[in-house]
């Protein structure tokens, strides 16, 4: 989609007409797809001009957004996205995102306790036993700040990534909100299963 954006938009009336339609638009994808192992991003110069170009005629039909890191540190702090719902976190680092959900007042605050109610989160990292317990305190700190939500998606967007994790003793404190109905996650243990199967999930 950034390609698209980037390269056809302002081409002509009839492209634009057809790229901004609505249809398109309302799931608007900001990754790019990393080639191996390589952290790749957008570069800056796309970047510049669909913020400063397109973003502003279009960010009121975003519905669902995936954004990578570079990208989100450039596009949540201009644009807000009225209709947004639905956020994908893809292609993070467990300690990065963290951090991005403990520090960013945007991403934290406006976003994820008020706004969406479907949230994707895709990590990049191999299973270690540090990954495991950042993904627990990923996990938690999500499921208490996005009371709003509705579908959580952890760590099961891709299926070569999907990291195990332990929550029993995560969600002991009941922090999970009530209108969280649909729950996709790698437990560790069977107990994990059974702690999360107590009638609350579809």
């Amino acid at each position: 989609m950034i390609d698209v954006l980037y390269s056809l938009v302002d081409a002509n009336e009839r492209f634009d007409r057809l790229i901004l339609d609505p249809f398109y638009i309302h799931d608007l994808d900001m990754s790019i797809k990393p080639m191996s192992n390589d952290n790749s991003s957008i570069d800056n110069q796309i970047l510049d001009r669909i913020c400063e170009k397109i973003l502003p005629r279009i960010y009121h039909q975003v519905e669902k957004l995936t954004v990578e890191l570079h990208s989100m540190k450039r596009i949540l702090p201009t644009i807000n996205f009225p209709q947004l719902y639905s956020l994908s976190l893809v292609n993070f680092e467990e300690e990065i995102l963290l951090q991005c959900l403990t520090d960013d007042s945007i991403l934290r605050n406006l976003l994820l306790t008020q706004q969406i109610t479907h949230l994707n989160i895709d990590i990049q990292d191999e299973e270690s036993r540090e990954t495991s317990e950042i993904l627990s305190n990923l996990f938690a700190l999500i499921v208490s700040l996005c009371k709003r939500l509705i579908n959580l998606n952890f760590c099961q967007v891709l299926p070569e990534r999907t990291l195990p994790m332990c929550v029993d003793n995560l969600l002991s404190t009941n922090c999970i909100s009530s209108n969280l109905t649909e729950l996709k996650i790698n437990v560790t243990t069977f107990d994990d299963c059974l702690y999360l199967l107590d009638g609350r999930f579809d």
